[in-house]
């Protein structure tokens, strides 16, 4: 909570920051914070690197660790996230009333335009997830790629605020999709890269917070707009949160593990200087620390029969594809990571929390009900965050905790509906034990998702792919992402009306119960290990 706390602070003053430099050698390189963090030159510094100059802090002398101006950008881009749903969700009921969408764009909208307002970003994170996936990792690093994630979500926000029509409003939306879907793709990479090994797990874990947080602003801001003629106005407070974020980012380096691995060893040295608040010898230690696969090679002979320096080639579409279904250590990690995506969404995830607002509208609670889930959402990601590098715990078991809770929960669901449906349809005072039940039913489902897969999915997808097809992976992942939260969505009230409550949560039991099984039996324990071990191990060096 600290940590998230902190971010905020820190981004709500980041165009006032003062930039002071660190010098590394011969080059000056500005370091936003320096003026609080000191740049450690002891030998025992200087042996250590960027593995364990994080610690807890990284950049000493009691002030703002070295590490946290580049939590902070990724961090940003989730509460971005985080806001644009729950913000939506008050514009949705908003414009859902006839009189109010007629007042504002001519005419009521129809079903499928409402349904657009709010899941057309869904669409462009697709679209955003499939054009990495194009251009590749060799073309975009993930900084400047959280830089036009956050020009997105700009473009997005402008046009949801000024619309002066739906064709705009639609405009605006497909907008923020873009930038989610950058966000989402860039975000883990980025700290996942630039963390210390022993805090990547627990910064990667508050980013989802900085999500569920962003929600919850969402909520307070669709109470303090709902007069229906301000429901634009409910989208304009992200203007502060894209600023913050655009100016954070235009003073951090790029991913030193990206920039070595196109063979720009010197600018990677910079970054870990910078990003650690370290000293050269311990930033030139660390790059040279980095594994393989990750460094620049000794090429042929030139022509003129001199030594040459290239970077690992580049993987293209063309050959990103083949490697990730041919060669056994992409073929496990591409099985790991989308199997936790699909299992993530399919285990009813968007549904549910649907259906969850549905109720809660239904007895009368409304925002209250919204932002008290949110709040406990959050309050489980800060618990999970805290627990993922503990010694006693870690990234697997809190899957396995979290998706059995999760089965547990769905089967009370489908249960309580068998017995009690028809009272909670009648509503009234004989529904009102049921309806407790399915509320307390409701938030124990939330809680094993914030638990397991609501932060710990995406920090697997960011340890488990190698670095040379880490990118063009991750998007892969985004992209079934996505697709089936759309789905999953999409169908759920005609699944809900076509079975019943009863069949449908009893399928989503069905399908978390084999996530459990996947969990236990496919996902390795990456905690206190670096990128590169991990990959190591992933390679034959070792059981995870």
């Amino acid at each position: 909570m600290k940590i998230v706390a902190a971010a905020l602070l820190a981004a709500a003053s980041a165009g006032a920051t003062r930039v002071a430099p660190v010098r590394l050698g011969a080059a000056v390189v500005p370091r936003p914070f320096a003026s609080r963090a000191r740049v450690r030159a002891s030998a025992s510094d200087d042996a250590s690197g960027l593995t364990a100059a994080g610690g807890g802090g990284g950049g000493g002398g009691g002030g703002v660790p070295a590490w946290l101006p580049s939590f902070i950008v990724p961090a940003l881009g989730g509460a971005l996230f985080g806001y644009d749903i729950g913000a939506v969700s008050a514009v949705a009921r908003i414009l859902g009333a006839p009189d109010v969408a007629t007042a504002s764009f001519g005419a009521p909208l129809s079903e499928i335009a409402l349904g657009n307002v709010a899941s057309l970003p869904l669409f462009g994170g697709m679209l955003a997830s499939l054009a990495i996936v194009f251009i590749g990792d060799a073309k975009i690093g993930r900084l400047t790629e959280l830089k036009l994630a956050s020009l997105a979500y700009f473009a997005g926000t402008l046009g949801a605020v000024c619309a002066p029509s739906l064709p705009f409003l639609l405009a605006g939306r497909l907008g923020s999709g873009l930038g989610i879907g950058l966000a989402l793709h860039a975000a883990p990479l980025y700290i996942a890269e630039t963390a210390p090994p022993e805090l990547r797990g627990r910064l990667i874990a508050y980013k989802e917070a900085a999500i569920v947080s962003g929600i919850v602003l969402g909520y307070i801001a669709g109470a303090l707009t709902g007069d229906a003629g301000l429901w634009r106005q409910t989208f304009a407070p992200a203007f502060v949160l894209e600023a913050a974020m655009l100016a954070q980012a235009v003073a951090l380096p790029e991913s030193p593990r990206w920039l070595a691995l196109r063979g720009r060893t010197d600018e990677a040295e910079l970054a870990v200087a910078q990003l650690r608040g370290c000293s050269a010898d311990a930033a030139r230690a660390e790059v040279a620390a980095l594994a393989p696969a990750s460094r620049a090679k000794p090429a042929p002979l030139s022509s003129a029969g001199e030594t040459v320096t290239a970077s690992v080639p580049e993987p293209s579409v063309l050959d990103v594809f083949p490697r990730l279904v041919s060669e056994q250590v992409y073929r496990d990690a591409l099985v790991i990571g989308c199997g936790l995506v699909l299992f993530q969404q399919l285990s009813g995830q968007p549904s549910v929390l649907y259906y969850a607002n549905t109720l809660f509208e239904s007895i009368g609670l409304g925002y209250i009900a919204a932002v008290a889930v949110g709040g406990f959402k959050l309050v489980m990601t800060v618990v999970s965050a805290n627990l993922v590098e503990s010694p006693q715990w870690g990234r697997r078991p809190l899957l396995l905790a979290g998706t059995g809770a999760m089965t547990v929960s769905l089967l009370g669901l489908a249960a309580m509906y068998a017995v009690a449906g028809p009272a909670l349809a009648a509503g009234g005072s004989d529904a009102a034990a049921a309806q407790a039940g399915v509320i307390g039913l409701l938030f124990l489902y939330v809680g094993g998702y914030q638990i397991g897969f609501g932060p710990i999915t995406w920090l697997v997808l960011s340890e488990i792919f190698p670095i040379a097809v880490r990118s063009p992976a991750m998007s892969v992942g985004t992209l079934l992402n996505f697709g089936s939260n759309y789905l999953v969505g999409t169908l759920f009230e005609l699944e809900r009306r076509s079975v019943g409550e009863p069949a449908l949560f009893g399928g989503f039991a069905a399908v978390a119960l084999v996530a459990v099984a996947f969990i236990f039996t496919k996902v390795p324990e990456t905690r206190g290990l670096s990128l590169e071990e991990i990959e190591e191990k992933l390679r034959g060096g070792g059981p995870l």
